[in-house]
């Protein structure tokens, strides 16, 4: 069956990357023996890497029944679970293929990932380390060290796996964009944006490295680079830590505002407010804020996915809306245009981030939500014709999805 024409054409075309050309040929392959547990191996390889996972599956379950003692498959499946957000079942099944294969460096690698993924660095590290016991150059564990020891802050150990992950890999894609991320994280906008660029002159379609020159550019503004230095802290705390910092901060707010009325500082207060939300609804609006940017710019345009840019369009669109709502309400003196105004901008908040979600569910709760609210904010008054009413609804919709953002994402 190697000798097959179709099975050599096929990989073939999968060496190559020509995923989708290949699986014709190893379909045929494999049906000119059912037996056949390369040609097998290949098209699930090509499934996967085409997105079609259910296919992929199944070819894998055929070889399971007929071998169901190889490491590689249970990797293969792990991926396949990971791709689809099954975290735990992802685990499982890469320990499956630790427990029959033990010396692949990869199993392992793949394995950090996913605990960091989880948020546990220094179970995910020592998982990492064992790989590279295996095979000190192997790309996949290195790469995914230098990023654990960022996350723990052991930026001197990670400078020193970044240069080891250049030395062997200076015409990688993959190592030149990790380089960038664990740059960005540390704060290092400039060497980010080198290597990023490296990245993309080496590949340039890999949405990894587009994703990190946009986030990169975008870090050259002020406001979104203090704002990313909090994304990248949030981000290495638990969820559990997550919401104590969050419910902390409105205790701290509320017993500053008792504290300044108690003290006849109550000039302070409005201060406080602003302070307080511009910090606790930066995170749902400055992703898409930045967008909007990046979409003025020549260049940075270009590196916006299409759901960025939506994004993009729609919180530029509610913004302007929201200030012609406000300057008609003066020029006017009708009450109705600022409620409008003011939905606008209430709107801010789930409507653009909602094109931002990873999940299908996330984006459609965010769109649904958004939508909700201006059908509110625009059709309310049809209703009752106290607007003070419809605009306190589309506030307590708002602070409402600030809470159900955190159960969404």
């Amino acid at each position: 069956m190697i000798e097959s024409k179709n099975h050599l054409r096929g990989v073939q075309l999968f060496e190559l990357g020509r995923f989708q050309e290949a699986i014709p040929y190893l379909s045929e392959a494999v049906s000119e023996s059912v037996y056949n547990y390369a040609s097998k191996y290949y098209l699930a390889l090509c499934f996967f890497n085409v997105d079609e996972y259910a296919k992929s599956s199944q070819m894998i379950d055929e070889l399971l029944h007929e071998t169901p003692n190889e490491g590689n498959l249970f990797f293969l499946k792990a991926q396949i679970a990971s791709r689809l957000d099954k975290l735990q079942d992802a685990i499982s099944l890469v320990n499956k293929s630790i427990e029959l294969d033990p010396y692949q460096a990869d199993y392992f690698g793949f394995k950090g990932a996913l605990l960091m993924d989880k948020k546990k660095f220094e179970e995910a590290l020592h998982f990492v380390n064992e790989g590279l016991q295996l095979d000190p150059k192997n790309t996949a564990c290195l790469n995914i060290r230098a990023r654990l020891l960022t996350k723990l802050n052991r930026k001197e150990e990670a400078n020193q796996t970044v240069e080891h992950i250049l030395y062997d890999n200076a015409e990688d894609d993959y190592a030149h964009a990790n380089v960038g991320w664990v740059s960005l994280e540390n704060g290092d906008t400039k060497k980010a944006l080198h290597h990023f660029k490296q990245a993309l002159q080496l590949n340039p379609n890999m949405q990894y490295a587009r994703e990190g020159m946009a986030t990169a550019i975008k870090s050259k503004n002020f406001l979104y680079k203090w704002y990313l230095k909090y994304a990248f802290w949030m981000s290495k705390q638990s969820s559990r830590n997550q919401w104590i910092f969050i419910i902390g901060l409105y205790v701290a707010y509320r017993f500053g505002v008792k504290m300044l009325e108690a003290s006849d500082l109550t000039f302070l207060i409005i201060p406080l407010v602003i302070v307080y939300l511009v910090f606790v609804l930066g995170g749902w609006i400055m992703e898409a804020l930045s967008n909007t940017i990046l979409l003025g710019d020549s260049y940075g345009k270009y590196l916006l996915t299409d759901n960025e840019k939506y994004s993009g369009y729609a919180f530029g669109g509610l913004t302007l809306a929201g200030i012609l709502g406000v300057v008609l309400f003066f020029a006017l003196d009708n009450p109705l245009y600022m409620l409008w105004g003011f939905t606008c901008f209430c709107a801010l908040l789930p409507l653009p981030g909602s094109f931002l979600r990873e999940s299908k569910k996330g984006r459609m709760i965010g769109l649904f939500y958004g939508i909700a609210m201006l059908s509110v904010g625009f059709l309310g008054m049809l209703f009752t014709a106290d607007i003070m009413l419809v605009g306190g609804i589309v506030l307590g919709m708002m602070v409402v999805y600030t809470w159900l953002f955190n159960f969404i994402s």
